[in-house]
């Protein structure tokens, strides 16, 4: 694999690259789909901004979390400083979590409600992760279980330190490739204009199921276990049950709207005699 691209004699992490053109990529696109759309595109760049400084902030946080354990986050932060924290990893969950307070945040800033830029917004989510996988699988992180069938691949320059003879599977290409099929079912599902907070909570459901199943192909060993899951299956469940209740709540509110009022017979015969 290519943990690190080599340019102009300087080192660049693979993850970090492909991170750097997954969130460009991501707001990129979204600002194309909200212009589109008819939205104010300044106002979400604000947004966007909010969204990954605290996604990154969530991703950081989360990966201590079910990394370790408070007295060994101390004594590291105490005997490395600031560089123990820039050198940790990063949990997509945290970020996703993080991002999206971070998203109600920066609208709340620009004085604009969020709904507004969820179709536009949430299917370049999966896109951008699937890019991020990506730098996953050059990193040798993320990988899924030992295996002797023909899927299973080797990672001799991983940076977690797994032995380059062992075959794990690639969970990190299947995890990206399922990402891509979820962003291209999320920008045909958006076609048509969606209520509210409809579209995020098709894709809190959708990816939810994806990342539960998979988990159970993960082989790397900084996941978490509480109890029968891993910290990841356990925000899954989390998340699709807010995306279920969510929807519910979104089609009941539907329901109770005022329907719009019929047509006046007088007004539409007048106005075919002109």
């Amino acid at each position: 694999m290519l943990p690190y691209l080599d340019l102009f004699g300087a080192k660049v992490p693979m993850y970090g690259l492909c991170m750097a053109v997954a969130m460009l990529l991501a707001v990129g696109l979204s600002c194309l789909r909200a212009k589109k759309r008819g939205a104010d595109v300044d106002r979400l760049l604000t947004i966007a901004l909010a969204a990954i400084v605290c996604g990154i902030i969530g991703a950081k946080l989360l990966y201590f979390i079910v990394t370790y354990s408070w007295d060994e986050f101390v004594n590291g932060l105490r005997a490395n400083g600031f560089s123990f924290i820039m050198n940790g990893g990063l949990v997509f969950y945290g970020g996703l979590i993080g991002g999206v307070l971070g998203a109600f945040l920066g609208a709340k800033l620009v004085r604009v409600k969020l709904s507004n830029y969820s179709d536009a917004v949430v299917p370049t989510l999966p896109l951008a992760h699937a890019i991020g996988r990506l730098g996953c699988f050059c990193s040798g992180c993320c990988y899924g279980k030992v295996t002797d069938s023909w899927i299973g691949m080797c990672f001799p320059n991983s940076i977690t330190g797994l032995a380059p003879d062992v075959r794990v599977i690639p969970t990190q290409l299947i995890e990206s490739g399922l990402n891509l099929i979820l962003f291209a079912a999320l920008v045909l599902f958006t076609l048509k204009r969606r209520r509210g907070f409809t579209t995020l909570f098709v894709y809190l459901i959708a990816y939810g199921v994806e990342r539960f199943l998979l988990e159970f192909l993960r082989g790397d060993e900084i996941r978490g276990i509480f109890g029968l899951f891993s910290t990841s299956q356990w925000i899954s469940i989390g998340l699709m049950l807010l995306g279920a209740a969510g929807l519910i709540i979104t089609h009941a509110a539907k329901k109770r709207a005022p329907a719009d009022p019929a047509p006046d017979p007088k007004s539409d015969a007048g106005a075919g005699e002109g």
